[in-house]
C-alpha cells in the first residue's frame, strides 16, 4: 500500500536534490568546470537521485505485474508502454541510467563535459518523473 505522506516526503527530499545539482550542473560548462567542489557535490546529488529513481520505477513495474524489464533503463520503457509518463521522458530516463552509471562507476574517468551534456535533459527528465510519481500517488 502506498503511503502519500512517506511518497511526498522523498519526493520533497528528491526535488531538493535535484535544485541543488541543478544550481552547479545548469551552468555554462566552464562554470561546472571551474566549480570542483560544487561539480562532485551536483555529480553525488545526481547519482543519489538517479539511484532512487532506479528503484522507484523497478517497484512501480512490479507492483504493476508488467513483467521484469530486460535491463535497468528499459523499465522506463515500460512505464512509458503503459502510460504512467511519455515517451520523450523515458528516453531521456534511459540516458540518465546510463549516467548514472558512469558517476558510480568511472568517476576518476568522467567525461565532465559529457555529464554537464547529459545532465541537460536529464535533470528536466527526473522532475518530470517525480510529478509521475506524485500523480500515481494521488498527491
Amino acid at each position: 500500500m502506498v503511503r502519500p505522506d512517506l511518497v511526498a516526503a522523498k519526493i520533497g527530499r528528491a526535488r531538493g536534490w535535484l535544485n541543488d545539482a541543478a544550481a552547479v550542473l545548469l551552468n555554462p560548462l566552464d562554470a561546472f568546470l571551474a566549480d570542483p567542489k560544487g561539480r562532485d557535490l551536483s555529480l553525488f546529488y545526481l547519482f543519489s537521485r538517479s539511484r532512487n529513481a532506479s528503484i522507484s520505477r523497478a517497484h512501480w513495474v512490479a507492483d504493476g505485474g508488467w513483467g521484469e524489464p530486460d535491463d535497468a533503463g528499459s523499465a522506463f520503457d515500460v512505464l512509458a508502454d503503459r502510460g504512467v509518463i511519455e515517451r520523450d521522458t523515458a528516453t531521456a530516463l534511459r540516458a540518465a541510467a546510463g549516467l548514472r552509471n558512469r558517476i558510480a562507476h568511472g568517476s576518476a574517468l568522467l567525461d565532465y563535459g559529457r555529464v554537464h551534456r547529459e545532465a541537460q535533459s536529464g535533470i528536466p527528465a527526473l522532475r518530470d518523473f517525480l510529478v509521475a510519481i506524485a500523480r500515481a500517488a494521488a498527491i
